[in-house]
């Protein structure tokens, strides 16, 4: 199980200006294919996965930039609900294109 290596709340913009959503962040130390992965969990109502390209591009300016990594390129994002029941991996193909699919909860347990 490997441990955070940073962690952060982070507040993003959502179709009402005055209830923004807001997600805990985890950030892993990379795995054996080199990859970053990243955990995301919803701590509003809000789906996290309905704002996910809001999401990621806060994260890469409020976080990986100061570190010069690109996240969409050296990331896997894990998106957890709310409720925990559901859990979307996505991986960045291009600048805004990616592609996803849902794993177990478990496999967010063995990252962070």
């Amino acid at each position: 199980m490997q441990k955070a290596m940073f962690e952060k709340d982070i507040l993003y913009p959502t179709e009402n200006h005055l209830e923004p959503g807001s997600v805990h962040i985890k950030v892993c130390s990379p795995g054996n294919t080199g990859e970053i992965p990243v955990v995301i969990k919803g701590k509003t109502t809000h789906n996290p996965t309905d704002y996910l390209l809001e999401i990621v591009e806060i994260l890469q300016t409020d976080v990986f930039d100061r570190i010069r990594i690109n996240i969409k390129e050296n990331g896997v994002l894990y998106f957890v609900t709310l409720d925990d029941k559901s859990v979307l991996k996505v991986k960045f193909t291009d600048k805004n294109k990616y592609v996803s699919e849902e794993v177990s909860n478990t496999d967010t347990k063995n990252i962070n």
